[in-house]
């Protein structure tokens, strides 16, 4: 919990620099279209990151090192490691607080037309 409420506020911070810098106007459209942007950046990234880990990708990764590679380097290709090896981290943070910050584009979305 603590992780997702920093990567909001962290979020939040880059939501305002790029309405400052990019937008160049503090307005609830403004924020709207930020939010939409980090929120589903952060959410893709939670997603791809989500996919590798569970291993969907190591069968196909494997297979294809084992075609392309020449068969005196083999022992190289056994050796590396696999996609879902790499990204071991925890992705709940990431994908929490990207659907956050995307509920609250929603939010701010349904002021803005009322």
């Amino acid at each position: 919990m603590k992780k997702i409420v920093r990567n909001i506020l962290i979020a939040h911070v880059i939501i305002i620099l790029l309405i400052l810098l990019y937008f160049k106007e503090l307005t609830l459209l403004s924020y709207i279209n930020a939010s939409f942007i980090v929120g589903g950046v952060l959410t893709f990234l939670g997603l791809v990151s989500f996919v590798f880990s569970t291993g969907f990708f190591d069968v196909f990764t494997v297979s294809m090192r084992k075609v392309v590679t020449p068969k005196r380097r083999m022992d190289d290709v056994m050796a590396m490691r696999k996609p879902s090896e790499v990204f071991s981290g925890n992705v709940s943070p990431m994908l929490g607080s990207g659907t956050l910050i995307l509920i609250m584009m929603g939010i701010a979305l349904l002021i803005f037309y009322i």
